[in-house]
């Protein structure tokens, strides 16, 4: 019941999406656009794309350092506990995981490749399902991060932009509330690092005074626990410090990957969207945006926020739809044909598909509960 309530949310945000994209787009001239690419050039961009995969791999595998692994069970050995998880677990290992996680977000809703993620790794190493999520959340924290700094940075270097009235907001008022979350965002990682267990606690006697449905204030307050009991396992900064540089660099190779993509079209794009500040903006604001539920794969929230991100430059709609579609697509496509491949090194076949998500699954469950 619980999954057909987030698909149908998810139909319902992407079905509105897809509406306000493709209402009244003249499909002649985008597929004009489309027949006018650099096919090699569109390539390199999902080249790039791979490439940030990798960089989070990197990143995934410093927060999972300071982790040491049970000493007994079928997967741990004397040497590997001594090491943490870097003795077992390599960096194309750990990558090939990864990209298992974004082979199953493109067919299941609610991102269930994170859980799924936790639970290839937890099954391999023997650590803990939740302890591995703690990891997981924190990487998603440090992304928010960087892109909320990424596009707080746009925003105060970004051209008088006269045409932001297609978007219905001003620039102005996303830099304030950019700038609030980041600083909430620092302060609350600074504060949970030095208090995590005080906060977890304060926090779980606030949620209980609310008035919410119980499954909620249990998944926050059990979010808020994990989170604090991943920052509790840092006793050095350094691996957190490492993350942070990295989510950075992720991103911008994520922006160099939208610059290759925009100059693979021969209608060329504004200059003030192809320079720094504007890969930037649209670089944060897209992703920042897909936290919103959806179908999976993102379908209609990503072309709904590519478009309204070029709108900010004034756009013609064909065009932008035109970047949208094959630019998602691309995406999708390059993401399933890896994580295919890396689907099947984890040595599972596609029959075990449906287990396998169920067992992540029952992993959520016991996790909120």
């Amino acid at each position: 019941m619980k999954n057909l309530r987030r698909i149908a949310l998810g139909l319902v945000v992407s079905g509105v999406c897809l509406y306000f994209v493709l209402r009244d787009v003249k499909w002649r001239e985008v597929w004009a656009h489309l027949l006018q690419m650099n096919l090699p050039l569109f390539l390199v961009s999902m080249l790039l794309m791979l490439a940030a995969y990798f960089l989070m791999t990197w990143r995934w595998q410093h927060l999972l350092d300071p982790l040491q692994m049970p000493t007994s069970g079928p997967k741990a050995s004397p040497a590997t506990s001594a090491q943490g998880v870097r003795g077992h677990e390599t960096i194309f290992s750990l990558y090939g995981k990864m990209m298992t996680g974004y082979f199953f977000n493109a067919f299941f809703p609610a991102r269930a490749g994170d859980l799924v993620r936790a639970y290839l790794l937890g099954r391999s190493t023997g650590l803990r399902k939740t302890t591995v999520l703690a990891t997981i959340v924190i990487e998603k924290a440090f992304d928010g991060i960087a892109l909320l700094l990424m596009l707080l940075l746009s925003l105060l270097l970004l051209p008088s932009v006269t045409r932001s009235t297609a978007v219905g907001f001003s620039p102005d008022t996303l830099a304030w509330a950019a700038g609030v979350l980041l600083v909430a965002a620092l302060v609350g990682l600074a504060l949970f690092y030095l208090y995590s267990d005080a906060i977890a606690r304060l926090v779980e006697r606030v949620m209980s005074k609310l008035p919410l449905p119980a499954s909620v204030r249990r998944l926050a307050v059990r979010l808020i626990e994990t989170f604090a009991g991943g920052m509790h396992v840092f006793k050095s900064p350094r691996p957190l410090v490492s993350a942070a540089v990295i989510s950075l660099l992720v991103w911008v190779v994520v922006a160099g990957m939208f610059a290759t993509a925009l100059a693979s079209f021969d209608t060329p794009f504004p200059a003030e969207l192809v320079g720094v500040v504007g890969l930037l903006f649209i670089t944060s604001l897209v992703n920042l945006g897909l936290l919103v539920p959806a179908l999976p794969g993102n379908v209609g929230t990503y072309e709904a926020l590519c478009i309204a991100a070029m709108a900010f430059f004034g756009v013609d709609k064909e065009l932008a739809v035109a970047f949208a579609l094959v630019f998602h697509v691309g995406q999708l496509a390059t993401t399933l044909a890896v994580g295919l491949v890396a689907f099947w090194m984890q040595n599972l076949s596609l029959s075990e598909m449906r287990p396998v998500e169920e067992a992540a699954e029952r992993e959520y469950r016991e996790f909120v509960e």
